[in-house]
């Protein structure tokens, strides 16, 4: 398929606005105990921008109207836009999450409409690039890299990517491989309950001292910050103290 052209300054890439479409389950995969990716293949696509999102809704029995939550892409949208990677992971106590992770099936219908965001990188927007996620944050940051790799493109990126511990590290696998064939990527995680596991350059959550660390590592033009609200917050003024424009440090908070 086409490969996706900004259009606009908030990023967005459609022709039309999006409308619910019955999108297709036909692929799971089980990234860690609690967080799994759907592969969804969406009816009338449109082109996405990496960091985008979808919004999915389901019924739930009790409530009068389906409940409806935004997940983010974490494939890359070239060369193919039509199957989208939503990354999911389980809330406690949640409405929507905990179905779509523990009771999806392969062939299963889900209403989907998107894409939607502005957190958003592709070429254009330069680099080199520091992404910065936690948990389920790293779905977006992850769309990029796929992004980059799929194009064939080279601009520095260092993700740092605080997680509970080694097996909660979302695209694990994906990520050790990709680090290990581009020289241009770089992973350092950081666990925060693995005190002894050697895996990791830190053993605690992202704090000043890591993010400028690697600040100084990359010299980074452009920073994609995305995960619980605290840890967003306070990495961007981080950030900013170190120098870098405000216009340059995106950010996207996940609740």
């Amino acid at each position: 398929m086409e490969d996706p052209v900004r259009r606009g300054q908030s990023g967005s890439v459609r022709a039309k606005p999006p409308v619910w479409q019955k999108g297709k389950v036909v692929g799971i995969i089980v990234e860690t105990p609690e967080t799994n990716t759907l592969q969804i293949e969406v009816p009338d696509p449109t082109p996405f921008l990496p960091g985008q999102y979808y919004n999915i809704r389901i019924p739930i029995e009790g409530r009068p109207r389906p409940i409806q939550r935004a997940y983010s892409i974490g494939s890359s949208p070239f060369p193919n836009y039509s199957v989208v990677d939503v990354g999911i992971r389980e809330t406690p106590g949640g409405l929507v999450s905990p179905r779509l992770v523990r009771e999806s099936f392969v062939g299963q219908e889900l209403e989907v409409r998107g894409p939607y965001g502005a957190f958003t990188w592709t070429e254009q927007d330069g680099g080199p690039v520091l992404l910065i996620g936690a948990g389920s944050g790293v779905v977006p940051l992850m769309a990029m890299i796929r992004y980059q790799v799929s194009k064939g493109l080279s601009t520095p990126m260092h993700l740092l990517f605080s997680s509970k511990g080694y097996e909660y590290v979302i695209y694990r696998d994906d990520l050790e491989r990709l680090e290990s064939e581009n020289g241009w990527l770089t992973v350092s995680h950081a666990f925060t309950r693995a005190p002894g596991d050697e895996r990791c350059r830190y053993h605690r959550r992202i704090d000043k001292e890591m993010i400028s660390e690697v600040f100084h590592e990359i010299d980074p033009k452009v920073a994609y910050l995305c995960g619980p609200p605290e840890m967003v917050e306070e990495s961007e003024k981080v950030l900013l103290g170190l120098g870098m424009p405000e216009e340059a440090v995106k950010t996207e908070k996940y609740d």
